[in-house]
């Protein structure tokens, strides 16, 4: 105590200023930390629940543009499908009409052989029904007589019969 009179320090002054001072931390506690202290928990609770809702939403978010892609790759390989079955059957539509065009030709060229054959067959038939008329005509002025109907049929028939032996 010496020590502190030469200082000029008086014990119960410093014995009083501890006792304000705890008073002063005593109501500052109560009327400044203590408000602070809650206004800065409840501003980390916010933050923090600020926080979970986006890293919900990111996780919410992420999930539905996986589902998009998913469904993105399904519409995709949907219209790939379409346009493969629209393409095949595009061809065997074509198949079908080269085949029945192909028919259709064959069945021409078959018409116009059997047409030209008929003709053919036509145009023989007249050949020698002149050929015949011509005979019969020279015939006739060779030996001058005149033949009747019946014996000039009767020839024809002969000729003709006799013309498609050679044939």
């Amino acid at each position: 105590m010496d020590v502190l009179q030469n200082l000029n320090v008086d014990p119960k002054l410093i014995l009083v200023n501890i006792i304000g001072f705890v008073i002063l931390l005593v109501v500052a506690k109560k009327i400044v930390f203590d408000p602070i202290g809650k206004v800065v928990t409840e501003r980390g609770s916010d933050i923090n629940d600020q926080y979970g809702r986006l890293e919900s939403a990111q996780r919410e978010m992420e999930t539905l543009k996986a589902d998009y892609e998913a469904r993105l790759a399904a519409v995709e390989a949907e219209a790939r499908e379409k346009i493969q079955s629209a393409i095949k059957e595009a061809q065997s539509a074509r198949d079908q009409i080269l085949a029945d065009a192909n028919q259709k030709s064959h069945e021409i060229v078959s018409k116009a052989e059997a047409e030209a054959e008929r003709a053919k067959e036509q145009a023989m038939t007249e050949l020698r029904m002149r050929i015949v008329d011509i005979a019969v005509g020279t015939t006739r002025r060779i030996i001058g007589e005149s033949l009747s109907a019946d014996r000039q049929a009767a020839l024809v028939d002969e000729y003709i019969a006799t013309g498609i032996a050679e044939a």
